[in-house]
């Protein structure tokens, strides 16, 4: 090994510089090796910085490209399911309108089903079948004398329950009828009863069949406990 590699060899480093004076002088600037050196890895290091930086931004642009891409899907994937959603409520809400038709329907058979049922039960019917007379009769409580002209029938004159069959100090029988709205007809008559207590009839039901004996029916009415007149409600068409 020669004393140069043993020593190690420096190295000097040398900047020429021309000038156009026109004396063709050149100058030399010599640089110390260290600086160069130092120089060097300053931009060796800036180089591996920018490069990082670069692969870093690369890296950050990737991964907002994919999440743009994911959020581009879920967008997608919501205003399909919006969509959907939207189809689902206007089908319910026809439904509803479907429904709500057929309840309001329902109610207002139901009401006037209602109304025709109380009506049934007010007693407001003529209670014979065949024409009579009417006569009101002067008693301590309200009474009509009704003296059917022709063979018939003696009939309720709504529907309820027969709630008493009596006898009677003027004629044979009594027949009361609960309408169950507060109104009680009361039947007197010398036939046959045709019912019992606790038996269910319409109007029109018969009561008495009426014979030759038993033309004449005494007819009351009495409400919320009080008798009242008969005619107020045979006045009504039933």
């Amino acid at each position: 090994m020669t004393e140069d590699k043993k020593r190690g060899r420096k190295y000097n480093y040398t900047l020429m510089l021309f000038t156009d004076s026109g004396e063709g002088n050149v100058r030399q600037l010599r640089i110390d090796p260290g600086v160069v050196e130092t120089i060097a890895m300053v931009l060796a290091v800036i180089l591996i910085a920018l490069s990082v930086v670069c692969y870093k931004r690369g890296e950050a642009l990737a991964l907002l490209q994919e999440t743009s891409a994911g959020q581009a899907q879920q967008i997608q994937t919501l205003e399909k399911e919006n969509g959907e959603l939207a189809v689902m409520q206007e089908e319910l809400t026809q439904k509803v309108i479907v429904l709500s038709d057929t309840i309001n329907q329902k109610v207002e058979e139901e009401e006037k089903k209602a109304a025709k049922e109380a009506k049934a039960y007010m007693p407001v019917g003529f209670p014979m079948t065949a024409s009579a007379s009417v006569e009101q009769v002067e008693a301590e409580e309200p009474m009509v004398r009704l003296t059917a002209t022709a063979s018939g029938n003696i009939m309720a004159a709504g529907a309820g329950v027969v709630s008493s069959v009596t006898t009677d100090s003027e004629y044979l029988h009594c027949v009361r009828l609960d309408h169950g709205n507060g109104y009680i007809s009361v039947y007197r008559n010398d036939g046959e009863v045709m019912v019992k207590e606790g038996d269910e009839v319409v109007r029109s039901s018969i009561i008495y069949v009426i014979g030759d004996d038993n033309t004449e029916l005494g007819y009351q009415i009495i409400y919320d406990g009080k008798y009242v007149d008969p005619m107020e409600l045979l006045s009504i068409d039933g």
